[in-house]
């Protein structure tokens, strides 16, 4: 297992997109430390079915926007595990609504969440990731580089979050540990219910990406755990976007309206059928 051995940290890491990392990283060998906020059932749960795998758990509590918290959580990591080779900064907040209307608490918010807490967790625990030629992975999202409408919180984070990756890349290489981030698309998980249409979420994935769905916690997690590998040792400070190729560019049959997208999709259709048959031959 190309895990075996490692020991990783997973911020909100007993659900969603963080448990399918959490799991991944299990089955792929690695010990698990999770990270929640405040459902200590699901943590706990999550954690049976780490250990369910032959993983050992560590279950700490700590609101990461919270300075001391973070303070706690690295100072029971350093007592109680003693080693740490990988660093996920899934755990984030944001609010959605128009950005002339965004109050100071939730911006301040996500800012601390999604980019400030991975710059504290970096600064306390560098050390530990150093003498393991750790990795750090953070989490973001399309938004932090396309416009979304009421996404402004998030997608400023975010983009913020892929500039911290970038500079801890540059200034950590040389003590060995490797920093990239991820950049998903829309997942179904319970985050898109912030949107205030989450099926008008699911549709637009479903048109935009070729692939014709929306995205799956699971898609993301096998990502994270090769960017944790030497194999991916050369691939620093870099923005791996993985968004089942929806911001790869537009297909212009999808704007047509009734029977015009009818009839074309019908004769794009015949056209593929055809390439491949000759192809065949």
């Amino acid at each position: 297992m190309k895990h075996a051995g490692k020991i990783a940290l997973v911020t909100g890491g007993s659900r969603g997109i963080g448990k399918a990392i959490s799991m991944r990283l299990a089955e792929d060998g690695a010990d698990i430390i999770l990270n929640y906020k405040k459902d200590s059932a699901t943590a706990a749960e999550t954690a049976r079915e780490i250990e369910a795998l032959g993983r050992k758990t560590w279950v700490f509590q700590a609101d990461l926007k919270d300075d001391k918290a973070i303070r706690g959580l690295c100072k029971s990591i350093k007592q109680e595990v003693g080693q740490l080779d990988i660093l996920v900064h899934n755990a984030a907040f944001g609010t959605m609504g128009n950005i002339l209307r965004m109050g100071l608490y939730s911006w301040n918010a996500a800012m601390a969440i999604n980019v400030t807490a991975l710059l504290r967790m970096t600064q306390h625990l560098a050390p530990m990731l150093g003498d393991r030629n750790g990795h750090i992975i953070g989490l973001s999202s399309i938004g932090a580089d396309m416009t979304f409408s009421e996404y402004a919180c998030i997608g400023v984070s975010k983009a913020a979050l892929e500039s911290l990756c970038r500079y801890l890349a540059f200034e950590l290489a040389p003590l060995g540990i490797h920093c990239n981030a991820v950049s998903a698309g829309p997942i179904k998980t319970r985050a898109l219910d912030w949107f205030q249409y989450p099926h008008a979420v699911d549709n637009y994935s479903e048109v935009k990406s070729p692939l014709s769905r929306v995205g799956r916690p699971k898609d993301l997690a096998g990502i994270v755990s090769f960017l944790c590998t030497p194999d991916a040792d050369w691939i620093v400070g870099q923005t791996l976007r993985a968004d089942g190729g929806i911001s790869m560019g537009e297909n212009f049959l999808d704007w047509l309206e009734g029977d015009e997208k009818t009839e074309a999709k019908a004769k794009q259709a015949t056209e593929w059928e055809s390439a491949v048959e000759r192809a065949r031959k």
